[in-house]
């Protein structure tokens, strides 16, 4: 199965993963090194390995019910048989057997085997190669693999939901990891705010040493400095606690965190013509629909369940066996080691043969009828777990769709209001120097190109979340063969395509 392999190449990149992510990076952390050591390090995703090999295991268990059984013995029975009252006869009897029985998955048993008995100088051997079909229970691929087809879906539905841990913890740090940048960002603007004020309370120093302005205007630059100074550390804090948060998700330790580099990437940037509109989400839709871990996990276990069903149902039958097993004797004496087997071979009068049936019929049969019970009430919620992940994914991706869009448009206007204010606060520095305006008219502009500035990173951090959300709901974070080594920076800053291929 094209999943099962999957599951086996997401096992291996864990592995490389590991090797990877070894300590924190120098100098800069992009977006990249932050997932790579998220993934290596983070033990929800070990956990969902763990599990992923477990039912690698249980697969094994099932399969093993098809593995031939070799049996074999060997004994010598020495006797002392009484033949009157004064003397008694020595019997020494060595006996030996081999069979090696095997169940198809058909379920037909087949089992050959041979019988040697050695008394004295006489032995006799038997052959016999028994075929078992069962006619009712126990007939057929579906009731007799029906545990290894199961086990095989486990398998598929665990690697799934490993992508699906994958995908959250990629959806996790990526947003800390955004949030981390925007806060670098908004403290510069907040220390750009300060520097402004500063540098415009020393100007007006000057001017009022020159007799030019008014001291008491000083007080007014004096508490738009204090309000810039408190803004500043306020936005100091924020980059400091945002960036332990990166740390604690990354799973980083203390001293690590310590080290841990600011943020280096770009945000995203996309265009509002490039975003399709809510109205278009039908073929995001379907992307979720073809994509996404969780439900195709959940749509897995449901033929799991279903499999299972047809099992439990076949095992309600009586249990009627025709039983086929054609032999041959023969017989052979000599007390050397080679005339021990000549039986097998020699002296064979002929064929014999036996035909039965065998019937077992458990009266009430309740654990048949528990188990038919039990796989019912999971067929049922495997189905409702299927139906609300299908409704989610059609409530979330159109909206998670319009986000995207609005918060382009956001940024652009944005972006727009803060090249005004720019010119705005220019404008308004000629016009103090013209005298036709006044300092608590530049102290306005410039808080108001302060907040256009603030108001700017906002939206660039929305516009990034709303991207992963939408990746995140679509089930397009990781790449089409749900490898880790294909978490990509494409990925996680772009629109992803309604052409993708399903993993």
């Amino acid at each position: 199965m094209r999943s099962l392999g999957s599951s086996f190449l997401l096992l291996i990149s864990f592995g490389r993963l590991a090797a990877l992510a070894q300590g924190v990076p120098a100098g800069s952390l992009t977006l990249m090194d932050a997932v790579r050591m998220t993934l290596a390090r983070d033990p929800n995703v070990a956990i969902e390995v763990a599990r992923v090999d477990a039912a690698r295991g249980a697969l094994q268990f099932a399969s093993g019910q098809f593995d031939p059984v070799v049996a074999s013995g060997l004994s010598r029975t020495d006797s002392n048989v009484p033949d009157s009252l004064s003397s008694s006869q020595e019997t020494r009897t060595l006996q030996n057997n081999f069979g090696v029985t095997k169940q198809f998955r058909s379920g037909l048993i087949l089992a050959p085997q041979y019988q040697l008995s050695r008394s004295g100088d006489l032995t006799a051997g038997t052959v016999t190669f028994q075929l078992r079909q069962p006619l009712l229970r126990g007939r057929g691929r579906e009731a007799v693999q029906a545990a290894e087809l199961s086990a095989e879906r486990e398998v598929v539905a665990s690697g799934l939901d490993l992508r699906q841990a994958v995908s959250q913890r990629v959806l996790v740090v990526a947003s800390q990891y955004w949030q981390v940048r925007a806060a670098e960002h908004n403290l510069e603007v907040l220390r750009a705010s300060e520097s402004s004020s500063r540098e415009l309370m020393e100007n007006t120093r000057k001017l009022i040493a020159a007799d030019q302005v008014p001291a008491a205007d000083l007080v007014q630059l004096e508490a738009s400095l204090a309000a810039a100074e408190s803004a500043r550390i306020g936005g100091e804090r924020d980059l400091f606690t945002e960036r332990q948060s990166l740390g604690r998700e990354i799973g980083l330790d203390p001293g690590e965190i310590a080290a841990l580099p600011l943020p280096s990437d770009p945000f995203p940037d996309i265009r509002p013509a490039a975003v399709p509109t809510a109205g278009e989400s039908r073929a995001f839709i379907d992307l979720a629909l073809r994509h996404r871990a969780d439900l195709e996990a959940a749509r897995q276990r449901q033929v799991e369940t279903d499999l299972q069903r047809r099992a439990a149902e076949n095992a309600l039958k009586p249990q009627l066996d025709l039983v086929l097993a054609p032999g041959y004797s023969g017989l052979s004496d000599g007390s050397s080691a080679g005339s021990f087997f000549s039986p097998l071979f020699r002296n064979v009068p002929g064929a014999s043969s036996l035909l039965s049936l065998a019937l077992s019929w458990p009266t009430l049969n309740q654990r048949a009828l528990g188990a038919l019970l039990q796989v019912d009430a999971a067929r049922r919620q495997n189905a409702l777990v299927v139906d609300l992940l299908a409704k989610g994914i059609g409530a979330d991706v159109p909206a998670a769709l319009d986000a995207v869009g609005r918060d382009a448009l956001r940024l652009e206007k944005a972006r727009e209001a803060v090249r005004l204010f720019e010119r705005t606060f220019a404008n308004e520095e000629k016009k103090l120097r013209a005298g036709t305006s006044t300092l608590l008219d530049l102290i306005t502009q410039r808080d108001r190109l302060t907040a256009a500035r603030q108001t700017e990173v906002a939206s660039e951090l929305n516009l990034a979340l709303s991207l992963l959300d939408l990746r995140f709901r679509t089930g397009t974070l990781l790449g089409n063969r749900g490898s880790l080594g294909e978490v990509e920076i494409s990925r996680l800053t772009t629109l992803p395509s309604p052409g993708e291929s399903a993993p």
